[in-house]
């Protein structure tokens, strides 16, 4: 087997500190027979020599001229971009090569990357292959292996890249293959974070709408909430009819000092702050359910309200199948009846990513009413149980745009869970053998695999006003049923090795 060969290219242009530094890292951990070279391109002569490095001098070159011109005399099968100033990890390079010696039908491998920060703030850990993510912020960074023929057939890196160079060059090659792997180790240390201008968040934003435009999709894109981070709206005149399923016992709770009836609240949120015009309420009451309680949520909804009352012991899936069998709407929402509405665009927004046809289930940012962060993602824990990755810090808490950026997991929490109709049925609902927990897990494992992807959105921002102090009882069959049928898709939770999200 032919050995990996790495070109590193460094566009250091008039940066000679920073090129110095580079080098000099790198002939601290480069080994004898390491099969990677680093091309340097400056404006001048820096006079270093050794016998892996060779110095374009490109004057005056902008910087996606000097990669370009890296690019042309990269010998190496990969090539990958450092900045001026980073410096590689003892043993990165060497990992990545072991790994492509096991994996050599990879396109693209990325690693973790670091740089100065308080605590953990400089310490970039990443999750596997998450499509959404990427679309929302480069988070493939450094160091990122591109197979140079690949990056060569997709133009490579071009003028109307600049100020985002790398995202671009990155979204063009994942267009066109998704033989992609993440190594989980720190591979760079960056001098600096990433600096974000608004020159650089307007070129990073131009690059993801090009991205859509080449899928054929037609969005409005604007920065997220996230520093460099970009939002996306996928835009249709279709207005498909929403069913929003709610099953309720009729449950009360003190809720801002007043006791309240939780489905009215929930009922009203929907009217009041809901811009999205085209939705229904299904309804699906447990036996014994006061019909007083009907009459309050049709009092508020009027002839928007579908009831479909549920028999016999209360089995939350079932309920949610009963309403979901008495929808008319082309979508379905699982919405529980302790959920109110912050932001009236949060349906609209759900509404908006499920638009793309690779997404087969949308989640929902949902915040206690103590302002602590709820869900925002189900990841698997140390113990291989799902867990809501960042639960209980304040909301608006990130990790490196994680709980503010639209991101794929394994699985959502069915609180706040829409599919289409159709979908929901064809892969029979959710699971009345987990009647409590788990079923929600369960069918976002579905959809997993039927090949379509699980993406939460935090721009859809509701409350959610369960218990906050207490822990659900979690039985021991749920357990063991969720492990028997899904332990292989934990293992590929894309957040596995992630373990600060928990």
């Amino acid at each position: 087997m032919t050995a990996p060969v790495f070109s590193l290219l460094v566009a250091a242009g008039h940066d000679h500190d920073g090129a110095l530094a580079t080098v000099g890292a790198a002939a601290l951990v480069r080994e004898a027979a390491a099969a990677w070279e680093l091309v340097l391109v400056t404006a001048t002569p820096t006079g270093v020599h050794h016998p892996w490095l060779r110095e374009l001098v490109v004057p005056d070159a902008t910087l996606s001229g000097q990669l370009t011109a890296a690019l042309a005399a990269a010998r190496g099968t990969w090539v990958a971009v450092l900045g001026a100033g980073d410096r590689l990890e003892p043993g990165a390079l060497e990992a990545v090569h072991s790994r492509l010696r096991s994996a050599p039908e990879l396109d693209v491998l990325y690693t973790d990357e670091q740089w100065p920060g308080a605590g953990a703030e400089g310490i970039f850990t990443k999750p596997a292959w998450a499509p959404e993510y990427e679309r929302g912020l480069d988070y493939l960074g450094r160091i990122c292996l591109l197979r140079r023929t690949l990056l060569l057939a997709v133009g490579g890196f071009t003028a109307e890249s600049a100020g985002a160079e790398e995202w671009d060059a990155h979204l063009r090659v994942v267009e066109r293959t998704d033989r992609i792997a993440h190594l989980p180790f720190i591979g760079v240390s960056r001098p600096a974070a990433p600096s974000v201008t608004d020159d650089t968040w307007d070129a990073g934003e131009h690059a993801v709408a090009r991205h859509f435009a080449r899928a054929g999709q037609q969005v409005r894109t604007g920065r997220g909430p996230y520093p460099g981070g970009i939002t996306v709206w996928r835009e249709s005149d279709d207005q498909p009819l929403v069913s929003i399923v709610v099953p309720t016992g009729g449950g009360r709770r003190t809720v801002r000092g007043r006791d309240e009836l939780l489905v009215e609240l929930c009922a009203r949120s929907l009217v009041e702050r809901t811009d999205y015009e085209h939705w229904e309420l299904v309804l699906v009451p447990s036996e014994g359910t006061s019909p007083a309680v009907v009459d309050q949520v049709r009092q508020i909804v009027g002839d928007r309200l579908v009831v479909a009352p549920a028999p016999g012991e209360f089995n939350f899936s079932r309920s949610v199948n009963i309403g979901a069998a008495a929808a008319t709407g082309d979508h379905v929402l699982l919405l529980n009846d302790d959920i109110e509405s912050i932001d009236a665009d949060w349906l609209s927004r759900m509404v908006s990513v499920l638009h793309d046809p690779s997404i087969g289930a949308v989640g929902a940012r949902l915040v206690h009413e103590d302002g602590r962060l709820q869900h925002v993602g189900v990841v698997y824990s140390d113990r291989w149980l799902p867990w809501h990755a960042l639960q209980g810090n304040p909301d608006g808490f990130t990790h490196f745009g994680l709980g503010l950026l639209d991101t794929d997991f394994v699985a959502a929490t069915g609180a706040c869970l829409l599919l289409s109709r159709a979908d929901f049925l064809e892969l029979g609902g959710l699971p009345e053998d987990l009647p409590l927990n788990y079923n929600d897990v369960d069918l976002c494992h579905k959809v997993v695999r039927s090949g379509r992807r699980v993406v939460v959105t935090p721009a859809a921002r509701l409350h959610h006003y369960e218990s906050s102090t207490r822990d659900a009882e979690i039985l021991t069959a749920e357990v063991d049923l969720l492990q028997q049928r899904w332990a292989w898709l934990a293992w590929a939770d894309p957040w596995e090795n992630t373990r600060s999200v928990h």
